[in-house]
């Protein structure tokens, strides 16, 4: 009975092995199609700030669509993005509409990049930023900001985009948003000092704001304080 028993145990074993391969086939092979579409607009991306013939924009974009019917890989979505926004720059300045257009297009592969990974500190600020050129309410850019906080307090390459983005809303943000911008400035002071003490050099109505983020910081206050009056002094 044993010896009846074990070549049916195998055939069992041999089905579920291969559904199992098959099961992980089946995921397998859209994203590696969709990598396979993303390689030409990734290397594009690469080179964004090199003025790119439009045409080099337009391929990469309709590669990642190429990509996302595949696999709606949020990276993709707002690497799309990136594109929509490189592609404005190089668009001539008479053509306000098709800017228009790009601007609502990168808007959107923003939002949807979101709503499958909202933990991207990046993308918010991105929306913020978007926001801004689309002329949305002021609390709609300061939720972006919020979030992009949120979603990243500590953030070395941007912290100080932020708070330089954030600082024409100060007088908008509500008590908890005046307390998120305030325990950016240590972390500032900690990964970009130099970047930070020109941002409050040139506003010198944010010293007061400043001093108050390093209340729990006597000995950083006093180290700002005097990069702070060097730069000044190098500067008049």
């Amino acid at each position: 009975m044993l010896k009846a028993k074990q070549p049916e145990s195998e055939r069992i074993i041999a089905i579920v092995g291969m559904i199992v391969c098959c099961g992980l086939l089946i995921l397998a092979v859209p994203r590696l199609v969709a990598s396979l579409y993303a390689l030409y607009p990734e290397v594009a991306i690469k080179q964004t700030q090199e003025n790119l013939p439009i045409q080099v924009y337009e391929k990469s974009i309709d590669d990642f669509n190429h990509a996302l019917a595949w696999y709606d890989n949020p990276e993709y979505r707002q690497a799309q993005a990136i594109l929509y926004l490189a592609q404005i720059n190089a668009t001539p300045a008479n053509m306000a509409d098709k800017k228009q257009e790009l601007l609502n297009q990168a808007q959107t592969s923003i939002i949807e990049g979101l709503k499958r990974s909202p933990v991207d500190p990046y993308a918010w600020f991105r929306l913020a930023a978007v926001d801004k050129l689309l002329k949305q309410p002021p609390e709609k850019i300061i939720d972006a900001l919020r979030l992009s906080i949120y979603a990243g307090r500590v953030e070395p390459d941007l912290v100080i985009q932020r708070l330089l983005f954030s600082y024409q809303y100060y007088n908008e943000f509500n008590d908890e948003m005046q307390k998120l911008w305030l325990k950016q400035i240590p972390v500032a002071w900690t990964f970009q000092p130099d970047q930070l003490v020109k941002f409050i050099a040139q506003h010198a109505e944010a010293q007061p704001i400043a001093e108050q983020a390093f209340a729990y910081s006597p000995d950083d206050w006093k180290k700002f304080s005097l990069a702070l009056e060097i730069f000044t002094q190098k500067n008049l």
